[in-house]
């Protein structure tokens, strides 16, 4: 699990509909945890609920990624632009289908 953040939208006062996010368990990659904040602050903006996210796109966890090279002075393996740029669509991907499946069941409670 990676790092875990919670959004919630205002329902009273000057910043009534702006989410407020909170991260709730850090995580060992710090993009991770903001592309978790931002995915959430959407989330809890487009549906009017609570969202909690937990976001892993960084694949130095093992598994059968192939990683390109490693930084120097470093164990840790570098991440080509397009593992980049695959992550991210794959995690827009996902933040479209969360709020597809929220809707449905929002309007199926109302």
């Amino acid at each position: 699990m990676g790092s875990l953040a919670l959004s919630t939208v205002s329902t009273i006062g000057r910043d009534k509909g702006i989410p407020a996010t909170t991260q709730l368990l850090g995580g060992s990659n710090e993009e991770d945890m903001i592309v978790g904040q931002q995915i959430s602050a959407r989330l809890a903006k487009k549906i009017g609920w609570p969202i909690f996210i937990s976001c892993s796109l960084n694949s130095s966890g093992g598994g059968s990624n192939d990683l390109r090279g490693e930084q120097e002075g470093s164990d840790l393996p570098v991440m080509s632009d397009a593992d980049d740029s695959m992550q991210h669509h794959a995690a827009a991907l996902a933040e479209k289908e969360v709020a597809r499946i929220l809707l449905h069941e929002k309007s199926i409670i109302s």
